[in-house]
């Protein structure tokens, strides 16, 4: 059930990206104060635009939450670097792996470097080797701020799919009103 959850995620996470492209946020006044910042196969990367949170309640005892940044306000270029979590447990501070055995949360992250087609887009897919992980160290009514890294692949089943690896990651989000 938790791959299942896993493979899930980037549709629904590009749901979520597209839905923010859409909206202008007036995020240019917070450019220096929320971001989400890392290397993607050793190269820098600010994304910076529209970087916020959100929250959803799911019901049953489930909420996600969702960090998302664009690297540019221009509404064609589409490269946007987001993630998310589902919890049934309660959201606290620490660190949480897509490798996880448990079922307290479902993880899950994805990169568009700028692709209008769906199969060019990176997401994490369960790699014991470098997993995707996240640790949030604060978490407030209006800011979400951590760290993460991991591996992801081109959106597709095969085994062999071209990957990029994302290091050094940063974070400081508000949250969407």
């Amino acid at each position: 059930m938790k791959k299942f959850l896993v493979s899930s995620w980037p549709a629904i996470l590009l749901l979520f990206l597209i839905a923010s492209c859409g909206k202008d946020k007036s995020g240019e006044e917070d450019l220096g104060q929320y971001y989400l910042k890392c290397k993607i196969d050793g190269v820098d990367k600010t994304f910076n635009y529209s970087a916020l949170a959100s929250q959803q309640d799911l019901g049953g005892g489930k909420i996600t939450y969702s960090v998302f940044g664009k690297a540019v306000a221009l509404p064609d270029n589409l490269e946007s670097l987001g993630f998310s979590i589902q919890l049934s447990v309660p959201f606290t501070k620490g660190t949480y792996k897509e490798t996880d055995p448990t079922d307290d949360y479902t993880l899950g992250g994805i990169y568009n470097p700028n692709k209008g087609d769906g199969a060019e887009i990176y997401a994490n897919r369960y790699d014991e080797g470098d997993p995707f992980q996240v640790t949030f160290t604060e978490i407030t009514s209006t800011t979400l701020s951590g760290t993460f890294k991991g591996k992801f692949f081109l959106y597709t089943t095969d085994p062999n799919a071209d990957s990029v690896i994302i290091s050094n990651g940063s974070f400081k989000v508000k949250f969407a009103k």
